[in-house]
């Protein structure tokens, strides 16, 4: 499996994205979008998605340079239509907006539609926590993706509707919940599958409604789906988690819910932006939430655990690893990645 620094794939990335004539600073954000989900350990959202990119440009999906309208637009939010350009560029364009709203109204919140798919939400919420700001990020597929088999169903209903939180802490990396709200996010699969890796048990399971680890399964005719977060044992929970992300992302934003299999997919995106400032002093938060992680990490471990991490932990600690010994890039992926060169 080769190597790579984020510097190798950054400009590998931004060679596809010039010889395409795409915009430099959306090629520019696009990519950190993707290197930085790798440089975290989520390969799932990393360059493994170049090729995708490539193809969806080819078929004119994506519309590089598309303007960002406003559809509606009061103090503290904004409602945007993408025109189906960059899924990064738009997601951006989103929280920073929605950073300078809630500097002047304490929590602001924007919707998108017509977006393409935004990559890793954990990276776009921590630009608000980077603003000192608490950003809650939320998405469904635009009402296609349908992979997630709904609670005490078999068939695809629901796409994977991830949700992140980011909370800053001073002088440290943010806290980040970066969570899809089927048992796992469906890049994982791919990644297995490039991997040439069997599927952990409770993952999919197969149009009779019966577990299944083969991979391969999961792009057949009929497909297998994803279960809920909480896989077998308590699958009602992601699956009501998933209901109120697809709401607030699909029928708040314009977007739509999930719907069926020929709908498109793209991402219909809700931001949450929070404004501590606006709450309590910052230094003050900031030592609360440090007393609190110091108060679960006393914990006792249970057998087996080195350590009590905090959600995002284990990202940075891979994100410091990585700096350190490269970013490790699957053959196929990066068999695609060369053919695209």
């Amino acid at each position: 499996m080769p190597n790579f620094t984020a510097e190798e794939l950054t400009t590998i990335c931004l060679a596809v994205f010039e010889k395409l004539n795409i915009p430099a600073a959306e090629a520019e954000v696009v990519t950190r979008s993707m290197v930085d989900a790798n440089r975290v350990g989520h390969d799932s959202h990393g360059v493994i998605h170049l090729s995708k990119y490539v193809r969806e440009l080819e078929a004119g999906l994506i519309q590089p340079g598309a303007p960002i309208e406003t559809l509606h637009e009061s103090a503290s939010i904004a409602v945007l239509d993408g025109n189906w350009g960059f899924g990064p560029v738009i997601a951006t364009r989103a929280v920073e907006l929605a950073i300078r709203k809630a500097k002047q109204t304490d929590v602001s919140s924007v919707a998108v539609s017509r977006c393409n798919e935004v990559g890793r939400l954990g990276g776009c919420a921590c630009l608000a926590a980077d603003a000192e700001m608490i950003g809650l990020l939320m998405a469904n597929d635009h009402g296609g993706g349908t992979c997630v088999a709904p609670y005490g169903g078999v068939e695809g209903r629901l796409s994977t509707n991830p949700i992140a939180c980011a909370v800053p802490i001073e002088g440290q990396d943010p806290i980040v919940l970066d969570m899809s709200t089927s048992v796992v996010a469906s890049g994982k699969i791919r990644v297995k599958q490039h991997e040439n890796e069997a599927l952990p048990h409770g993952w999919l399971i197969d149009a009779e409604g019966e577990s299944t680890t083969h991979a391969d399964d999961f792009y057949a005719v009929p497909p297998a789906v994803l279960l809920p977060f909480g896989g077998e044992v308590s699958a009602h929970k992601g699956f009501g988690l998933s209901v109120i992300i697809d709401i607030l992302s699909g029928a708040l934003t314009g977007a739509g819910c999930s719907q069926s299999e020929d709908a498109r997919v793209g991402n219909g995106l809700f931001v949450l932006v929070i404004n501590v400032a606006s709450f309590r002093e910052f230094p003050a938060f900031s030592a609360e939430i440090e007393r609190f992680v110091s108060y679960l990490k006393s914990a006792k471990r249970a057998a087996g655990f080195d350590a009590i991490r905090m959600p995002g932990e284990r990202g940075w600690e891979a994100q410091r690893k990585r700096e350190r010994e490269g970013i490790p890039i699957d053959a196929e992926t990066w068999t695609q990645i060369q053919a695209l060169l």
